[in-house]
């Protein structure tokens, strides 16, 4: 965070150079390929040590009270666990797994421990057009 901050701060104070893009710029680029990821895994830093969390974009194959299992466009399919601390977020807005529903285009993060991933966030973006 402090460097975006510091580079908010450079980009009001001087004038970039054409080789090299604003911060603006960068954050934009980083964005997008952010919105291009299909599934991956990544080990983050928290309070209590390091968790690995499972991502992954697509489509849902089946839902239930306890499980959502996703495809994503490369062919890639997992099924998540859904916990009473699980978030769910439809088109923006607080929501229950029960509001998921098959075909729907979804975005998951998830806890990765042992065999077991546990959604930590789920937003689901509505049917795929």
């Amino acid at each position: 965070m402090a460097g975006v901050g510091g580079g908010i701060a450079f980009a009001a104070d001087s004038t970039p150079t054409p080789s090299s893009p604003a911060p603006a710029a960068q954050q934009h680029k980083a964005r997008g390929l952010v919105g291009r990821v299909e599934h991956g895994q990544m080990t983050v830093r928290t309070k209590t040590g390091d968790q690995v969390l499972d991502i992954q974009r697509g489509q849902v194959t089946s839902v239930s009270a306890t499980s959502v299992a996703v495809r994503s466009t490369d062919g890639f399919t997992a099924t998540y666990a859904v916990s009473g601390t699980s978030t769910v977020r439809v088109q923006k807005k607080t929501s229950t797994i029960a509001d998921v529903h098959n075909g729907d285009q979804v975005a998951v993060a998830a806890l990765h421990t042992g065999n077991t991933d546990t959604i930590r966030r789920i937003a689901d973006a509505g049917p795929a057009t």
